[in-house]
């Protein structure tokens, strides 16, 4: 008979945790495991080009590795060489077949690897790489001659394309042909595509267009027309040796009991409040002429007061009473008549005005960026949050809110900008006045704008409250220079050009849900803006809130009342103009001097 000894299961392991104590050595861990990533994984390289490759070695403090190409050490001309630092050079043509193997191998444990598959391309090259065109006529055509060149094969053929008839015309030659019309957006790419291999291809970027903005920002003889440089000849101030000047544009020319007025922005004419009736208005403005007034063609009139105790104002506006003589009498503003060699033409816009509709195309000559065409992005903007100077050159700013405003948005490129304030918008199709250009944020391409039914009715005579009208033509026309040559009809085949217009029911049901909720967003300081825009989808409306950068905002429903919303990151939003200093955004400096734009 057996005897058996039991021994509890916690002592068991007690005692083999003793005998473990005994003599013995303890148990030595294993080395840490050699690991190399190399990224990318993945890539393609034009003949000739170089790549570098970054690599990452862990698990040993040796971080050194060595460098393969198809498994030759520092690889060789036929399939490229690499350095040790990883730096790839491609060989003059691509190795058959073109994609390879690069590898870099851990000299700390060389069975430890990591491997890139890299593809050799052929490259096409296009020069003129960058090109600046003036629109003009079908008679009188600008054109630009490209060339390619395609390396790594001995079939040097390409294909010419650009994105659209609207766009202008290429040859298989590579000669390119402007179109007739500043296309939207105003830029494009001249393509040229390899034939041996149609994978491959090379640019060209082309801007279009209509005489550019040197001559609104030139002198002119009296009578001058209008979207030019002006200002104040008293918007600038002095500091020590040095200073600051602040100028804008000149709009347009209206007329109001017999007597004619030039139409700007208070922040132009007026500084901002700051000025009294009678000081001059010159063209151009400060800016442009060195620091120094030039010629006089107006004198301030009135201005609508911007710093109001509520912080509100109805319009950022103001007018000045033309010098005899100074201004041509038909109202003619820079650019918006028909394009000929030369550019487009001054022309009147028309004297009819146009209420401001969601996707309506539209265009405007201001100081800075001459004629721009876009489309109305949002209408009956409420509590829109405008940043003022006090002063020109100023770090002391006031805040001004507007409502039933007006957005374009265009962030290919800005409709407007610094300097621009003032400006005359008018739709693209009939030159009907809609709009008073004065603020925005050039960075994410939004432009602001009071109506212009609101801005002439803030502006009335205060003898017997008649109001001004617009100084212009009794018919309607293109600006051909943003619709084509043939007017309306080339506009309309371009749907790029312009917006997409929801139905007015819809406009109607948003503006509703707007109103209904209005107060609740003007309660949250990082809303710049509450307006009315298109939807996702064709035919809808939506409520477009505008969020300023860098703020938390609250959170915005997805829907209100059954209209969808959208958020748009932008802001802060400021009168076209800014100081000289180091804070002040790049896009409101001329620094050609030590100016400011308006």
């Amino acid at each position: 008979m057996r005897s058996h000894i039991l021994i509890a299961p916690a002592a068991f392991w007690s005692l083999l945790w003793l005998a473990g104590c005994g003599g013995g050595s303890p148990a030595i861990p294993p080395p840490p495991v050699v690991n190399v990533t190399l990224s990318p994984s993945t890539v393609s390289v034009k003949v000739g080009a170089q790549f570098p490759f970054h690599v990452t070695v862990t698990g040993s403090t040796n971080t050194a590795v060595v460098w393969q190409v198809n498994g030759t050490l520092g690889g060789t001309s036929a399939s490229g060489t690499i350095d040790a630092s990883g730096l790839y050079t491609a060989p003059p043509v691509p190795p058959a077949p073109p994609t390879i193997t690069v590898t870099a191998v851990a000299q700390a444990d060389t069975t430890r690897s990591a491997s890139s598959s890299l593809t050799v391309t052929i490259g096409v090259t296009v020069l003129p790489s960058v090109a600046s065109l003036d629109v003009s006529s079908s008679q009188c055509s600008v054109t630009q001659q490209f060339t390619a060149t395609v390396a790594g094969t001995s079939n040097s053929n390409v294909n010419w394309s650009v994105p659209g008839p609207a766009f202008g015309t290429i040859t298989t030659g590579g000669l390119y042909t402007s179109p007739d019309a500043i296309p939207a957006p105003p830029g494009l790419n001249v393509t040229a595509t390899s034939q041996a291999d149609p994978t491959q291809s090379g640019t060209a970027s082309v801007s279009i267009s209509a005489g550019g903005p040197a001559v609104n920002q030139a002198p002119q003889s009296s009578p001058i027309e209008l979207g030019t440089s002006g200002g104040n000849a008293n918007d600038k101030t002095v500091t020590g040796s040095g200073g600051f000047c602040c100028s804008g544009t000149l709009g347009a020319l209206v007329t109001r009991n017999g007597t004619d007025f030039i139409l700007s922005n208070n922040h132009v004419l007026a500084r901002s409040d700051q000025a009294k009736p009678g000081e001059p208005i010159t063209q151009p403005g400060l800016v442009d002429n060195s620091c120094m007034p030039a010629a006089t063609v107006a004198n301030l009139s009135q201005a609508v007061t911007l710093q109001n105790a509520n912080g509100m104002a109805p319009v950022d506006a103001a007018l000045a009473q033309v010098v005899p003589g100074a201004v041509d009498p038909t109202g003619a503003i820079l650019q918006l008549g028909p394009v000929t060699c030369a550019g487009a033409q001054p022309a009147p816009p028309s004297s009819t005005l146009i209420a401001a509709a969601v996707g309506m195309p539209v265009a405007k000559s201001g100081r800075t960026t001459g004629l721009t065409c876009g489309a109305i992005s949002e209408i009956g903007v409420d509590a829109v949050k405008v940043q003022y100077q006090t002063a020109c050159g100023s770090k002391t700013t006031f805040t001004v809110t507007f409502n039933n405003q007006i957005v374009i948005q265009n962030q290919a490129s800005n409709f407007g900008n610094a300097g621009d304030s003032g400006s005359l918008i008018v739709n693209a199709d009939t030159s009907q006045p809609t709009g008073l250009l004065f603020g925005g944020d050039s960075t994410t391409g939004i432009t602001v704008a009071n109506p212009i039914q609101d801005v002439l009715a803030a502006l009335p005579d205060p003898s017997n409250q008649a109001l001004p009208t617009i100084v212009g033509d009794n018919v309607t026309h293109a600006v051909a220079a943003c619709t084509g040559s043939s007017g309306p009809a080339v506009s309309a085949a371009n749907p790029a050009a312009r917006g997409v217009r929801p139905a007015q029911a819809e406009i109607a049901r948003a503006k509703a849900a707007k109103a209904s909720h209005l107060a609740e967003f003007t309660a949250d300081p990082s809303v710049l803006g509450v307006g009315v825009g298109a939807g996702d989808n064709a035919g809808e409306a939506a409520i477009v809130v505008f969020v300023e950068r860098g703020k938390l905002h609250q959170p915005i429903p997805a829907s209100l009342d059954g209209v969808r919303t959208k958020v748009m990151t932008i802001g802060p939003i400021r009168a076209f103009g800014g100081p000289i200093c180091p804070t002040a955004d790049a896009t409101d400096i001329v620094r050609s001097k030590l100016t400011s734009l308006r």
